[in-house]
């Protein structure tokens, strides 16, 4: 299944609830406080990544900077359910209403392309809003040594089977994405797709190569041991994933200081994790408490980037100068970076 099936799913699904949903996305996201919220004072809800992943760190220490303003983090399957929680198409059963995600750049830019042409989807899709940039996640690729693979180029025609993690995940959608960029079809290498618990399992058992995209150093590298006779392959050609002045990517290094098990330090790319919002109007009290929010993390930020803070080190690459002049960023955030 290539990224344009994976996106493709998600946009049929959507595009078959839109017309019922549709007034239901804007009535409840856009211009109302949810029922719960009403009830039990007015707070924040994030949907994250895995819970040891670090878009739960993150959202943790973020929640820890927001000291008055209550953070509900919920835990996900990665970039794709986090956007599609944003808009509301998760279904109407157990409906919860989410104001803030965590997303790759890429992810969120491959939607709003599948969204291309349909009136209604992009109607909801272009109001998915950059609250603020924050760090690169590296993309991953482990396999054997034994393989002798030099970079992820060897891995088309080898005959390999490739864990790209779950279908739901950003990155099973960047991996999938990587590729094609690079020109080659899907036809020529063998997708194995399910979600990575905590630790790395066997490779070689049942899949050769496996995908993860996170910020390093992570939980998933630190748990392997130059005894287990494994390698981060190098990704040094880009195609035009570096193009363009919003490109979601950027040239990353995964070092022997993050995995000391490494033998040299490993080229690859980051993709550009985003912090987002639905576009809730100014006078919507939600964009009160994420203007909130965004001053908190921008007073707090010099502190989180001290190394003896104890925070997540991608902390020191988040970077907000210039971030308010984002095409996509959300008008209650950009007040606060461009000092409104």
């Amino acid at each position: 299944m290539s990224v344009r099936s994976t996106l493709g799913n998600f946009m049929q699904t959507a595009h078959r609830s839109a017309i019922s949903l549709i007034f239901g996305v804007f009535v409840a996201l856009a211009f109302s406080v949810p029922a719960e919220a009403q009830d039990d004072g007015l707070y924040l809800t994030i949907t994250t990544g895995s819970p040891g992943g670090t878009y739960t760190r993150f959202a943790r220490e973020i929640g820890e900077m927001i000291p008055d303003i209550r953070l509900e983090i919920v835990p996900s399957e990665g970039s794709v359910q986090n956007l599609k929680r944003l808009i509301g198409y998760e279904g109407h059963e157990d409906q919860q209403y989410f104001q803030l995600a965590l997303v790759q750049a890429d992810v969120l830019d491959q939607l709003r392309a599948r969204a291309a042409g349909s009136d209604v989807l992009e109607t909801v899709v272009d109001r998915i809003k950059v609250v603020m940039p924050l760090y690169g996640e590296e993309i991953h690729v482990y396999a054997e040594s034994a393989n002798e693979l030099e970079s992820v180029n060897d891995i088309i025609g080898a005959g390999l089977v490739v864990n790209a993690g779950g279908e739901r995940s950003g990155t099973n959608l960047t991996s999938r994405w990587l590729f094609e960029q690079m020109g080659y079809a899907t036809e020529t290498y063998n997708w194995d797709n399910y979600s990575v618990e905590k630790g790395l399992p066997a490779i070689g058992a049942g899949y050769d190569v496996l995908f993860d995209v996170s910020g390093a150093p992570n939980s998933l590298g630190q748990s392997i041991s130059s005894e287990q006779g494994l390698e981060l392959l190098p990704i040094t050609e880009y195609g035009t994933l570096l193009d363009g002045a919003e490109t979601p990517y950027r040239k990353a290094l995964l070092t022997r200081d993050q995995y000391p098990w490494l033998e040299a330090d490993v080229p690859t790319l980051a993709v550009t994790a985003l912090l987002v919002t639905f576009d809730y109007d100014e006078e919507n009290p939600y964009c009160d408490l994420i203007a909130r929010l965004t001053q908190a993390i921008k007073d707090g930020l010099r502190d989180r980037q001290n190394p003896i803070s104890g925070s997540h080190p991608k902390w020191r690459e988040v970077d907000l100068v210039g971030a308010g002049n984002r095409s996509d960023i959300y008008r209650c955030s950009a007040r606060v970076l461009n000092g409104r």
